[in-house]
C-alpha cells in the first residue's frame, strides 16, 4: 500500500469522525456540560493529529525536492 494512499485515508477518516463530532456540538445533543467539554476534546485531538500528518507531509515533500 502507498504511504500517500494510506494518508489520504487516514485524513478522509478524520474529516468524518471530526465532522460527526462537530454536528453532535452544534445540534445541540449534548446532554451536559462534561459531555460538551469530551467533545471538544475529541475535536482537539483529531485538529492536533491533522496538523501533525500535514507536517510530515510538508517535510517529506521538502526532501523530496
Amino acid at each position: 500500500m502507498d504511504d500517500l494512499y494510506l494518508v489520504d485515508r487516514l485524513r478522509k477518516v478524520m474529516r468524518e469522525r471530526r465532522a460527526v463530532v462537530v454536528e453532535a456540538i452544534t445540534q445541540g445533543s449534548v446532554q451536559d456540560y462534561a459531555a460538551f467539554r469530551h467533545l471538544r476534546g475529541k475535536l482537539e485531538v483529531w485538529d492536533e493529529i491533522d496538523s501533525e500528518l500535514r507536517s510530515v507531509l510538508k517535510q517529506e515533500a521538502t526532501q523530496n525536492d
